[in-house]
Formats: C-alpha cells, structure tokens, sequence
C-alpha cells in the first residue's frame, strides 16, 4: 500500500448526551472527502480513540468505512495497553473492512524496543493488513527508536512510520538507514514544512480535520511557503497545549459544529475561542469555512 497525500484522523463528534454521534461523523467525513482529503482515519488519537469504549469503536470505524464508499482509503487506529487488546482492535478493522492500520506503541506500560517488536509483529500478522506505525513517545511514553525499527522494517506488511516524536533529525536518519523499506510520514503540524521540504509525500495531520485547504497547501512546493507562513500561528497555538479541544474548537469557528469532548478533557475555553477566531481571520483564504 503506497501512503500520498493528507490522511485527516478525523475527530469523534459526540452528542449532547456525550454519545458518539454517527450522523455528525458521516456527515463529516463527507465534508472531508469534498474537501478533498486523499485518506481518512478512524479512531485515531485526534478521534479520541483512548475514551471509547469498543463498541464505540466499532461504530466509529464502520460509520466512516460505510460513508468512505471506497472513495479513499481507510486506516484504523489500533492502540490497547496490552498485546491481546490491541489484536482485537486490529481484528476488528479487518472486519470492517479498513485498508490498514495505524499502529501506536502500548501506553503507559513501557516495553523494551525488542518487547515492542514483538508486540508490532504480533498485532500486525494476526491480520495481515498494512500497517503505518506511529511515533508518538509523548503520548505514549515509547519511542519507536530504531532498535526496535530495525527488527520490524524486514516485515512487508509494517510499510511506514507516522513520525510524531517531535525529533527533525530523525527525518534524514530514518531516510537514510531504512530508505524505501519503510516510507516516513509527517505527523508534524507546525514542522510540516521541513517533512515536505525533505520529499515526504504523505502527511497524517490532525488539525487537516479543520484545515485542509492550507495542509494540501504545504504538500504543494508551489505554495507551500505562503500555506505554512499563513496557517502557522494556528498550527502553532493548538500544538501548545489542549490539542483535540482546540482543533473541535477552530472547526466550530469554521462551520461545522463537534466542540464537545469527552472527559478528563474540557472543552476549549471563551479565551481559545477568541484567539482562533483572530488567527482565522489572519490566514485569510488558508483558512476557509469547512461547509
């Protein structure tokens, strides 16, 4: 499976009784589609994927693979703190139907890289499917480094790496010791530029919920240095803290209502809500209304 283009993990709209609302979702991610995203993911870290329960994973992935149609691809976030949890997870995406996951270390439980090795290995051959790994240390307390990389890069389903970690050197040092065994992944906002710039071609972003125009803006180098220049004091206050809040908050500004958010989170507050409002206003044309 060859990876091109902006992913947008879409967020979890809930409804006023904090219930995952199916129709938001289906409406949403025919928004996307018309807004011409080239990949979905469901159940994603920025879909709150951590606060649902299973079935509400299921009825996450199977909205958005029945709305998707086949018309772009469909990638399952797989976690779970445990090896059997996350092969259910995986299990179920390969029941719904997904075209690959995208896997995240283990949380909390901080594995040895050969312990996650395995964890990888085990979780992904249970279903055979495609598989982008996600590098996300901050979240989940392990790195994806490279000892652990190198025991993986070998298997033909583990077919790339979402890098979050934060580190730009690990751009021309995964490039350079894995080369095409396993294609990287900006999952970088405000840094989305340097990944471009380097000949990433795929960009996995949260904030493309909100801002597709501008992320397909900054894959284009015709465009890229006005896109980044204008969206980036966006991109910039929502990564400072409160991501998922703040990212629902700047969708509502932009047409489509989904602000809750499911507890410990809080949703953003009046001051977030006027300081995106004076950044969209600044992006001018990057920053348009989603519907």
């Amino acid at each position: 499976m060859s990876f091109s283009g902006v992913y947008v993990p879409v967020i979890t709209p809930f409804d006023e009784s904090g219930h995952v609302d199916k129709k938001a979702l289906s409406e949403f991610v025919e928004v996307m589609i018309g807004n011409g995203v080239d990949g979905i993911v469901a159940a994603g870290t920025t879909g709150e994927a951590y606060a649902l329960t299973f079935d509400e994973r299921h009825h996450v992935i199977s909205t958005v693979v029945k709305q998707t149609a086949g018309r772009v691809p469909v990638l399952a976030g797989v976690g779970g703190l445990s090896t059997h949890e996350a092969i259910d997870q995986a299990g179920l995406a390969k029941r719904l139907e997904c075209d690959g996951l995208m896997l995240a270390a283990p949380a909390y439980v901080l594995p040895t890289p050969h312990e996650l090795a395995v964890h990888v290995k085990k979780v992904v051959n249970s279903v055979g499917m495609a598989t982008v790994l996600y590098d996300y240390p901050a979240r989940t307390g392990v790195p994806f480094g490279v000892e652990a990389l190198d025991e993986l890069v070998d298997d033909e389903l583990i077919q790339g790496i979402k890098e979050a970690s934060g580190d730009l050197t690990r751009i021309p040092e995964l490039g350079g010791r894995y080369g095409d065994k396993l294609q990287l992944i900006c999952g970088a906002d405000a840094d989305s530029n340097t990944f471009m710039d380097a000949g990433v071609t795929c960009w996995i972003g949260g904030m493309a919920n909100a801002l597709p125009k501008a992320h397909a803006g900054i894959m284009d180098a015709a465009t890229r240095a006005e896109a980044h220049a204008a969206v980036l004091p966006i991109l910039e206050f929502i990564e400072s803290g409160r991501y998922i809040a703040k990212t629902k908050a700047l969708m509502n500004i932009l047409g489509f209502d989904a602000a809750a958010v499911r507890g410990p989170l809080l949703p953003a507050t009046d001051e977030d809500y006027a300081t995106l409002r004076g950044l969209v206003e600044q992006a001018g044309d990057w920053a348009p209304r989603l519907v």
